[in-house]
């Protein structure tokens, strides 16, 4: 009988140290649900009933955990995360990816803005408030013609705007430093009359960064028949448009 009850309370032993371990092993979980999004320092939010989902999570790692709305609280698992927000989620991180190597590139057609916010820190219980700030990181690089005298020589205009650029780095938000054509052609009906075209390109930050634009016009047969280098460099600022006036013609 001493021996059964022995058995008993050694059983009833490994089943309690068994359940204490396997509960230490367990992740407790938060909510999070006190962020606050801004876009570039004005309070921003989705409508209510959009599906998209601006918000990113990184482990510290780098990892990627999740992606979520900004209208709903979620629940995280014990730790320390990175936060990333954008109001164009689809085009700035179209495939997760380790935060580390995650790089936005320079739009090869110069026709999307990249709004991204820094990479913050958040740990568990996340019972802090915390602000994530949407940042444009482009301005627009807008180039129009004064001429009021047509040349019916060509009926393109070919503009290449050399950047110094090439992508921006979302973990520590620095640029990747590389030179770069970006290349539009536009038709023109009035020879070059009332040409305008914007580019959007990275913020230039330094004058060492500035760009340079090259004008080359075409015939029907897409042969150069004048080309015009703009004189002087082009600094581009975060959500500021840069306008350039110039003359093809004269």
């Amino acid at each position: 009988m001493k021996m059964i009850k022995n058995l008993i309370l050694g059983a009833g032993l490994f089943f309690l140290l068994n359940s204490c371990s396997s509960d230490d092993l367990k992740y407790e979980s938060h909510t999070v649900k006190k962020l606050d999004f801004q876009l570039n320092g004005v309070a921003w939010n989705l409508n209510v009933g959009i599906s998209t989902r601006p918000l990113f999570v990184y482990k510290e790692n780098g990892e990627y955990a999740a992606n979520y709305s900004s209208l709903y609280p979620f629940s995280l698992d014990d730790g320390k995360y990175k936060m990333v927000a954008s109001d164009f989620p689809e085009q700035m991180i179209p495939s997760p990816t380790n935060l580390n190597d995650l790089i936005v590139p320079q739009p090869a057609l110069a026709n999307q803005a990249v709004n991204l916010s820094d990479a913050m820190p958040y740990a568990s219980p996340f019972e802090e408030p915390l602000t994530l700030n949407i940042i444009t990181r482009t301005g627009i690089l807008r180039l129009k013609t004064l001429d009021i005298t047509a040349d019916r020589s060509y009926t393109t205009i070919k503009t290449t705007v050399l950047v110094k650029r090439s992508g921006y780095k979302v973990v520590d938000g620095t640029y990747i430093k590389e030179d770069m054509f970006v290349t539009r052609s536009k038709a023109t009906a009035s020879g070059g009359i009332n040409y305008t075209d914007d580019f959007v390109l990275f913020q230039t930050g330094e004058e060492a960064n500035n760009v340079r634009v090259k004008i080359e016009c075409l015939n029907q047969n897409m042969e150069v028949v004048k080309t015009k280098e703009l004189q002087g460099t082009f600094a581009i600022e975060g959500n500021m448009v840069t306008s350039v006036d110039f003359l093809i013609n004269e």
